[in-house]
């Protein structure tokens, strides 16, 4: 047995000064920790919440998790249980985390999907042809350096930021001998409609903007979209997707919430090729929901944007769902905490053997 004997949750900050709580689990033989951001009134019914969780036995992960998702209506709180819990359990046994939850098949490293510039949309790097996720983040780390000696206005057309990105990753790419490519996340659905944008496009309309991202795709052979349409849109996204799916990664504008059953339709579906996987609700809940993404056709990425906290269990949970990317961003501390926990990872994984990257989709 292996049962939970003692719980504390603390009042802690994530980067942008605002409350998180943190979680401590004392078990029969082990210990976890983790954080999440939570407001103070959350904080303080967690603690109230406590005594149902003494006495429960951490291999029953599933179980717990069902109980944690009764007992708490905001889902960072009912993760941040549920991650403390896991890693308890994976220290009673003296195994990372990311090995106790994916087993023998967490033999893998996700591609770094990197937000490398921000302005009126969200520019990123992926090196889909790195050899380890080091190697990737070496890359994209000298592309964002390269681009900050750059005088770049916030308002500029997307072809005068993309010609820029394009030489800088070329560049790049030569000199790391792998290929970096581009994506663009273009806010659709946070801009009014109509006044999305598309500097360097004149028409709003949903036919015209759907011809510009074809041409823009194509120009700069972009290998990941975000949020090109509002939600009101959706069958030009859907259009987007048919005729770029087969060499373009398109999410839509929010990450899959893990907390609620996919009750969309197949024609739905087919409107993105790629799911954002939001790390919230339960352990469980993320794995179930990676899976049934996987099983509607769609890749994934772990988004890490919701754990604004330096805690590093996203990264962690990255390489336990085998998942082919993890989006970042090169700015923030909670980020740099990411990146260098699966680059802890990958040597833990490797030590000095053959790296070995998730496979991509496309």
């Amino acid at each position: 047995m292996n049962s939970i004997e003692a719980v504390s949750v603390s009042k802690v900050f994530d980067i942008n000064a605002t409350d998180a709580a943190e979680v401590e689990i004392v078990t029969t033989s082990g210990y976890g920790r983790c954080s999440f951001p939570a407001p103070s009134e959350a904080i303080r019914r967690a603690r109230e919440q406590v005594p149902t969780l003494i006495g429960r036995e951490v291999s029953q992960q599933t179980e717990i998790d069902e109980v944690l998702q009764g007992i708490f209506s905001l889902p960072n709180m009912s993760m941040a249980f549920s991650v403390a819990i896991a890693s308890a359990a994976a220290a009673s046994l003296g195994v990372p985390l990311y090995r106790y939850l994916g087993g023998f098949f967490a033999n893998a490293m996700p591609y770094p999907l990197l937000k490398i510039f921000s302005a009126d949309a969200d520019y990123f790097g992926i090196p889909i042809g790195a050899g380890s996720f080091a190697s990737a983040i070496a890359s994209l780390a000298s592309i964002h350096r390269e681009l900050n000696n750059l005088d770049i206005r916030g308002d500029s057309a997307h072809t005068d930021i993309l010609n820029r990105l394009t030489r800088i990753t070329d560049g790049a790419s030569t000199r790391f001998d792998f290929e970096v490519k581009l994506g663009v996340d273009f806010k659709a659905s946070k801009h009014a409609h109509g006044k999305i944008s598309f500097a360097d496009h004149a028409s709003t309309t949903g036919t015209s903007r759907l011809r510009y991202l074809l041409d823009l795709a194509r120009q700069y052979n972009l290998y990941y979209i975000e949020d090109p349409f509002d939600r009101t849109e959706s069958e030009f996204q859907r259009q987007l997707t048919d005729e770029l799916g087969a060499t373009c990664l398109i999410a839509s504008e929010a990450g899959v919430d893990t907390r609620i059953a996919d009750a969309r339709s197949p024609k739905s579906r087919r409107e993105a090729n790629f799911a954002l996987i939001v790390p919230t609700g339960t352990v469980s809940s993320v794995f179930e929901t990676y899976s049934r993404e996987k099983a509607n056709g769609r890749s994934c990425a772990l988004l890490t944007d919701n754990s604004a906290t330096c805690d590093a269990s996203p990264s962690q949970l990255a390489v336990a769902l085998s998942a082919p990317f993890v989006k970042l961003s090169i700015k923030g501390r909670q980020s740099t905490a990411k990146i260098n926990e699966l680059i802890r990872i990958e040597q833990e994984l490797f030590d000095g053997s053959s790296y070995r990257m998730a496979k991509k989709p496309i």
